[in-house]
């Protein structure tokens, strides 16, 4: 038996590992990230794994912990059951997949596909990059041929081969780029809330710690207040994010929609904690001051950390008009607001 080969020490599948999460996540990870990654999933590899299992099992593990949502979904559950699963009938999910193989491959590859009939389910389709024009027209095609009912069988086709395509480790022809691609170490070390998607805090950040929550605690203090900001701008507060340094203790101040902020006292006044201890009740009573200074409805402690006990029962027994967001909570918005499907977060 040869020896295990070191994939984490192969530079050239290093930079290959590196371009593919660029093109696919818009992350630019260290060298040391990306041996990390590796080394946590090589045991998904056989022994004496060839070269291109390796780039399909850690390629897409690697797609996964950067943010990628599905990347391993999409290898182990085949094109017809994933049309399946959105239609509810196979035999509709094979028409629809026959019909897209007749526009792309030509009508004599679709009727042999369409005659496979359980065994289509096995079949694996390359990269198709077949694009939003191409797409609109093979669905406008299919409702003139067959009707309503047939076009919105094939639009779940095409959506779930774009959903594969999108994941695939092969990078093949023209591919859709960001406008931008981002240092994973700035998530870290910058005090930006510059945002290519999304206004304070990137959407690719968002899809990051949504999946490697555990490092919550390390983000960069400014980009923590911008994570935070990005949650009630998406729901539809309208955001003030404070200086960050020598903002009198109001991180961000957010006003309900409707409400002047020219003119009126904010909503809500957040204050925001990357702690590693518990929350104390100073904290709360600073907080609760400047709500009653600014005439806020309420106050918002949002940290990565619990309260104290005594933060909590000086809450309940002064009636402050304070809430916690708690690590909890922070893990429930990041779900909330991870997307990498659609409008604004797929690259342009």
């Amino acid at each position: 038996m040869g020896k295990r080969w070191d994939w984490a020490g192969d530079l050239s599948f290093i930079e290959w590992l590196a371009e593919l999460i660029g093109v696919r996540v818009g992350i630019a990870p260290s060298e040391e990230d990306l041996q990390q990654i590796i080394k946590r999933n090589d045991h998904l590899l056989p022994d004496n794994a060839k070269q291109k299992v390796a780039l399909e099992l850690l390629g897409r593990s690697a797609l996964e912990a950067f943010g990628l949502e599905g990347a391993m979904h999409a290898l182990k559950r085949p094109v017809i059951l994933g049309i399946q699963d959105k239609v509810g009938d196979y035999s509709l999910a094979v028409q629809a997949m026959a019909f897209v193989a007749g526009q792309i491959f030509g009508q004599p590859h679709g009727e042999d596909f369409a005659g496979l009939g359980r065994e289509a389910a096995y079949v694996v389709f390359p990269p198709l990059n077949i694009g939003e024009k191409r797409a609109a027209e093979i669905i406008a095609e299919a409702a003139t041929l067959y009707g309503e009912f047939e076009r919105n069988a094939v639009a779940v086709a095409l959506d779930e081969i774009a959903f594969r395509d999108a994941r695939n480790v092969i990078l093949l022809g023209e591919q859709r780029t960001w406008n931008d691609v981002l240092d994973l170490s700035d998530l870290f070390l910058s005090e930006s809330v510059a945002a290519s998607y999304g206004k304070f805090f990137d959407q690719r950040f968002v899809n990051y710690l949504a999946v490697n929550f555990e490092e919550i605690g390390t983000v960069n203090w400014r980009k923590f207040e911008a994570l935070i900001a990005e949650y009630f701008h998406r729901n539809g507060f309208e955001v003030q994010l404070g200086a960050g340094r020598n903002d009198n203790g109001v991180d961000i101040r957010a006003w309900e929609t409707g409400v002047n902020s020219e003119t009126s006292p904010p909503t809500l006044i957040i204050q925001c904690k990357r702690e590693k201890r518990k929350i104390g009740k100073v904290v709360i009573k600073a907080l609760a001051a400047d709500v009653h200074w600014e005439g806020a409805q309420q106050g918002l402690l949002a940290a990565t950390v619990d309260w104290s006990p005594g933060a909590r029962e000086v809450v309940k027994t002064r009636k402050y008009p304070v809430a916690e967001v708690n690590r909890s909570t922070l893990q429930r918005w990041l779900v909330e607001m991870r997307d990498s499907e659609k409008g604004l977060w797929l690259p342009r």
